[in-house]
């Protein structure tokens, strides 16, 4: 599993508070900028990683959150940060969420789902649909254990 840098859980904190007060039924009035993002995070330009001199620092932090949330079965909160002019995330989400194992990752709806799950999750203020996000990534993570197991022992009795 991974952890977040001081840095990624500052800016985890600004995502989840974007998607907690987002309206579950206009989840894209959650999004952010890109800019707007990097300015609420650093807002005097110190960190090298968010000042406007070195935006594209930002990116790999917006997907290492991405991996993060994914790894704790939640909805990619990355999704919230989008380029101004389009209002739709660069083509870095995509390719990320594929790389994920999201196979509709190319897809128009793909990335306005994850806006609306996103929203969804997180303004529901619900701490046992947050435990059972956590219960179920590690049922899953067992299964996948139990599932080696049974191979290994499968391997060691075809030997014997």
């Amino acid at each position: 599993m991974l952890s977040l840098t001081p840095l990624e859980r500052e800016m985890h904190r600004l995502l989840r508070s974007l998607a907690q007060a987002g309206e579950p039924g206009d989840p894209l009035s959650a999004c952010i900028s890109y800019k707007e993002f990097a300015q609420r995070v650093d807002p005097h330009g110190l960190d090298p990683y968010t000042s406007r001199n070195q935006m594209h620092g930002l990116y790999p932090k917006l997907g290492h959150i991405s991996v993060y949330e994914h790894q704790h079965g939640r909805p990619l909160l990355s999704a919230l940060v989008v380029t101004k002019a389009t209002g739709r995330p660069g083509d870095g989400f995509a390719e990320l969420a594929a790389q994920l194992g999201f196979e509709a990752a190319e897809e128009a709806g793909f990335w306005e789902n994850q806006v609306a799950q996103a929203v969804r999750f997180w303004s529901a203020d619900d701490p046992v649909m947050l435990m059972d996000s956590a219960m179920d990534q590690v049922l899953k993570e067992l299964g996948s254990v139990k599932r080696a197991v049974r191979r290994l022992v499968a391997q060691s009795a075809g030997k014997g």
